[in-house]
């Protein structure tokens, strides 16, 4: 199994118990980003998802599909999680991935559509649906 492998295999049974795991798995200098985040450092990273664990519930990452090509990978995946204040949510997000020489990763790079997020908030949710009705195509 490849480093990527490895990864990816983390990804789908992440847990707060296995968390320190992933470290070997990425560069100590590894840079995050998503709609929310741009970190760098494996420290910041797994402080991340640590925090992920603290503030959500039930959280699942599923990887359906995964191209590579040479040091880049690129996975498209399903997210669910809950919480409290949003209830259970689900999307999709693709993640482009670059490997160091040594096969951990030392690029993650995010990309969801953080109105799945928004959405699910009381007071932001209810403007955001007003919006889309405004703005959506009513043929």
């Amino acid at each position: 199994m490849s480093s990527l492998d490895h990864y990816i295999a983390h990804l789908e049974t992440l847990s707060p118990a296995n968390l320190g795991q992933l470290r070997d798995l990425v560069c100590d200098d590894i840079h995050f980003s998503d709609p929310f985040n741009d970190i760098t450092g494996a420290d910041h990273y797994l402080a991340l998802l640590n925090e992920m664990f603290d503030r959500l519930d039930d959280i699942h990452f599923t990887v359906h599909e995964v191209s590579r090509e040479g040091m880049v990978a690129h996975l498209y995946w399903t997210y669910s999680a809950s919480s409290k204040l949003t209830g259970q949510f689900t999307f999709q997000g693709t993640s482009r991935l670059v490997l160091a020489d040594n096969g951990r990763v030392a690029r993650h790079q995010d990309f969801w559509d953080s109105a799945a997020v928004y959405g699910r908030l009381p007071l932001i949710g209810r403007l955001m649906h007003w919006l889309k009705k405004r703005t959506a195509y009513r043929g």
